[in-house]
């Protein structure tokens, strides 16, 4: 009789029927797909949101790099000794060789113009505008960023300086054509 009370109670007990009770064993084929689906789910918007913060903190490097050029730039523009591009003999001036990088988190960086209203990449200067710095990040937002130094591109000095994505070894140098001077990075 004692054997029989002991199976009894071993039964009911919670962690026995949990370990050897089959009634639900059909529903653990869903029950996996389900939390898989859910896993799945997590992983993707993780990762997600990692790219996008790995975007965001090329951004914040980028600026930095970038007021870098420009203090750079500027300390080129106040020091003067520029070269006049309308004297091919003229191979003076003031020149430095800087490695840039811009990172994919940026669509472009226009050094000299403002960005056209409807999007798209200036095409002329203007003189009020050539002190000016724009970039745009993938998300869309256009940043702007005041300078010292006035920028115009080589040969004409009457067009911006354009920056895609990439990594560049550009030359900074201060180049007058007798009526202004600039800084072209070619």
């Amino acid at each position: 009789m004692l054997i029989s009370i002991h199976n009894f109670k071993y039964h009911n007990d919670t962690r026995h029927s949990m370990l050897f009770d089959e009634a639900g064993a059909d529903a653990l084929p869903m029950r996996f797909v389900a939390a898989a689906v859910l896993m799945g789910i997590i992983v993707a918007l993780s990762a997600t949101a990692l790219a996008d913060l790995t975007r965001d903190a090329q951004v914040k490097c980028f600026y930095g790099d970038l007021s870098v050029l420009d203090a750079r730039a500027s300390a080129i523009y106040q020091q003067g000794g520029a070269r006049d591009v309308s004297d091919i003999w003229d191979n003076t001036g003031t020149k430095e060789i800087v490695t840039f990088n811009v990172p994919d988190g940026v669509e472009c960086v226009v050094f000299g113009a403002m960005m056209p209203q409807g999007g798209g990449l200036p095409i002329r200067i203007s003189p009020h505008e050539s002190n000016l710095i724009h970039y745009t990040t993938y998300q869309g937002v256009t940043q702007t960023l005041p300078s010292k130094a006035r920028y115009a591109a080589l040969p004409g000095l009457d067009e911006p300086i354009v920056l895609m994505p990439g990594s560049y070894e550009l030359t900074l140098e201060l180049v007058t054509d007798r009526s202004s001077t600039y800084i072209t990075l070619y």
